[in-house]
């Protein structure tokens, strides 16, 4: 059986409304720019290195003001225990938008990020991060803001 002109356009309007359908059910994710992963992953870092007790990482991706300001990972750490629980108790967190700028410098960069604890007590936190000499990103500050919100 022979397609006629007829059943080829058809068939080739099928394929195209099939294609439609497949790219409007699964968009495609925007990319993150370097900058925003390389920020994501030193505040992952860090909530890990909280998570398993390892003081040195966690002090090593402080930015070097802050590095300054304690005698050495202990102190940071006993600091972060004392103000700073949610980040030093995290169990979840949420990056709700890209790092933007402050003040018209690529150099330094606020990073809003959701933080839930295992009860489900959640707290926004604003990073502060620093780009280095070498290109990498260090913590140079946060600051918590409280919510009421449960994380169910």
């Amino acid at each position: 059986m022979a397609l006629t002109r007829r059943d080829i356009i058809i068939l080739t309007l099928l394929a195209c409304l099939a294609s439609g359908v497949a790219l409007i059910r699964e968009p495609a994710s925007p990319s993150l720019a370097a900058h925003d992963k390389a920020i994501r992953e030193v505040i992952l870092q860090q909530i890990d290195a909280f998570g398993r007790g390892d003081d040195a990482t966690a002090f090593a991706l402080a930015a070097p003001d802050i590095q300054a300001q304690f005698v050495g990972p202990e102190v940071f750490v006993a600091m972060v225990k004392a103000h700073y629980r949610p980040v030093h108790t995290a169990h979840k967190l949420v990056f709700p938008n890209l790092a933007r700028a402050v003040h018209n410098t690529s150099e330094i960069r606020v990073q809003r990020v959701n933080i839930t604890d295992r009860r489900g007590r959640n707290t926004h936190a604003r990073y502060i991060m620093q780009k280095q000499p070498d290109g990498s990103w260090k913590i140079a500050g946060c600051h918590l803001i409280k919510t009421d919100q449960l994380d169910i």
